[in-house]
């Protein structure tokens, strides 16, 4: 989970950069100098934001992890009754396909 809530932050990083990047070639194709000023700008506005995420990041996990814990022990009682359920069913009907065999 940790590491899908990482590709995905790092996944909008890139897609947000290719996004500036690519508004940028179109404004002002010949003046390259002029592009460190806007990477700056960016990583200065989104910074802070990323820095809140990744703060708030753990405890969400933690929410998401005893969430998954609970619900896992709420649902194996009745995945156990659900399986034992089909194992009597199928053994039933292999008993009931035994008997019919027979004369």
């Amino acid at each position: 989970m940790k590491v899908l809530a990482a590709a995905l932050l790092l996944l909008c990083a890139c897609r947000l950069r290719a996004a500036v990047v690519r508004r940028e070639a179109v404004e002002a194709a010949p003046t390259a100098p002029e592009a460190a000023p806007a990477v700056e700008d960016f990583v200065s506005r989104y910074f802070p934001m990323l820095s809140v995420f990744t703060k708030e990041l753990p405890q969400k996990l933690q929410a998401e992890e005893a969430y998954f814990d609970r619900a896992n022990k709420q649902l194996a009682p009745l995945a156990q009754e659900l399986r034992s359920n089909i194992v009597n069913l199928f053994s039933s009907m292999l008993e009931l396909g035994k008997g019919e065999g027979q004369p």
